[in-house]
């Protein structure tokens, strides 16, 4: 009988602390919609160990983008990462050429940016910038 308390416990605890992330993570400073534009930054091993990182990769399965002029970590759909990766970044390094990328998203209450989406990807005559 201890044991069924323990767990109906850990699992309320468990419940609610995603409850709390979700709403820390999603909750909009205001309606209004930020667009943000920057050269592409390719990570290939990311080092990130925050919460919002796990929350946001492990549970909601979002990838992150990085742009070369913000050291944000910016959290885009599956479909919109795979957009980015079509092309092997070192057969672009090759080519000499990258992406820019116009990310639409909204300011949240407790800081940082919510889901962003990929409004627009334009090729750029540019070496990429790649991290290992």
């Amino acid at each position: 009988m201890n044991i069924l308390y323990l767990v109906i416990i850990f699992i309320f605890i468990a419940a609610s602390l995603l409850f709390f992330a979700f709403l820390i993570y999603r909750l909009p400073k205001s309606q209004q919609q930020k667009c943000i534009e920057g050269e592409i930054v390719f990570v290939f091993i990311d080092k990130n160990t925050c919460f919002r990182h796990f929350f946001e990769t492990v549970i909601l399965r979002n990838k992150v983008v990085t742009l070369a002029d913000n050291d944000t970590a910016f959290y885009v759909s599956a479909n919109d990462y795979k957009k980015l990766w079509e092309v092997s970044p070192h057969k672009l390094s090759t080519m000499q050429c990258t992406y820019k990328l116009n990310l639409n998203t909204t300011p949240l209450l407790f800081g940082g940016y919510g889901l962003a989406t990929v409004e627009n990807m334009t090729a750029i005559d540019k070496k990429p910038i790649i991290i290992k």
